[in-house]
């Protein structure tokens, strides 16, 4: 249900798109995470300011050993920290290890 995705690829992306794909990047996360994890998450509300960054630490928890409240500050007060965590333990996931 995961998909490996490169970190840096999308810190490319992020800043040509002027930040527009961290919009998407959300959106996809949530999508994975609704889909292989017991979180039960609406993709679409991701882009809900701070509801959306809740659910995705919400979500998040199942993939990095970070409980959803740390998840939730780290996007709020240095969000590329989360984003590095979370697509770090999809990526472990997907790639079996």
């Amino acid at each position: 249900m995961f998909t490996r995705d490169s970190i840096g690829k999308q810190v490319v992306l992020f800043v040509i798109t002027l930040g527009f794909y961290g919009l998407y990047w959300m959106y996809k996360t949530a999508d994975q995470l609704d889909r292989g994890t017991s979180a039960h998450l609406t993709p679409v509300l991701v882009i809900v300011p701070f509801y959306g960054l809740w659910i995705l630490a919400d979500g998040g928890e199942a993939v990095t050993d970070q409980s959803q409240g740390v998840l939730f500050l780290l996007f709020l007060v240095f969000g590329p920290a989360a984003w590095f965590l979370i697509q770090s333990g999809i990526n472990e996931i997907a790639e079996g290890v």
